[in-house]
């Protein structure tokens, strides 16, 4: 039995290392996702206001003035 005890602390020691490492991967995959949640809602907003810029720019509330009118800012 003495024969095994250094074979069995070094598998014991492996597998507390590699429990270890499995939780901080899963921290890890956590934080990630996160970070895509969070950007799939900016995403999504932009999106939405790339949509009603759009529909503001094909419709405008105004009508737009003639070319004639239309002059370029002075600087």
């Amino acid at each position: 039995m003495t024969d095994n005890a250094p074979h069995v602390s070094a598998l014991e020691a492996r597998l507390v290392e590699l429990e270890i490492r499995s939780e901080e991967r899963c921290h890890d995959i956590q934080r990630l996702q996160r970070f895509v949640e969070g950007y799939e809602q900016r995403i999504g907003q932009l999106e939405k206001e790339l949509t009603e810029l759009r529909v503001l720019a094909e419709s405008p509330s105004e009508a737009m003035p003639p070319p004639s009118e239309d002059l370029p800012p002075h600087y």
